[in-house]
């Protein structure tokens, strides 16, 4: 029997998820925010999704934070954004082991 239990990664994925309330990315070196775009929840993974639509110029990072605007997680980019949409992924893998 396994001691950590499924609940406590889906407790934790569930925890993380609520933790992350926007996105800020760096655009042409000024940030701008941005609501989350989709959220997807598969097992042990968390992905958190930021879209831009209209935009064009350079990206060079995104941002997750908190609703007390605490950065918890931040991804380099390197993508020159034309008229086209473009989606910004972020991927959690949670794993839980017993010490």
């Amino acid at each position: 029997m396994s001691v950590v239990q499924q609940v406590l990664v889906d407790r934790l994925i569930n925890y993380l998820d609520e933790l992350v309330h926007r996105g800020k990315v760096k655009f042409n070196g000024q940030y701008v925010n941005y609501d989350i775009f989709k959220t997807v929840k598969e097992g042990k993974v968390l992905r958190k999704y930021i879209y831009l639509e209209t935009e064009t110029g350079y990206v060079e990072e995104a941002q997750l934070l908190s609703s007390a605007n605490e950065i918890l997680a931040i991804k380099p980019f390197s993508i020159e954004k034309k008229d086209d949409g473009l989606v910004l992924a972020f991927e959690f893998t949670i794993t839980v082991q017993e010490g």
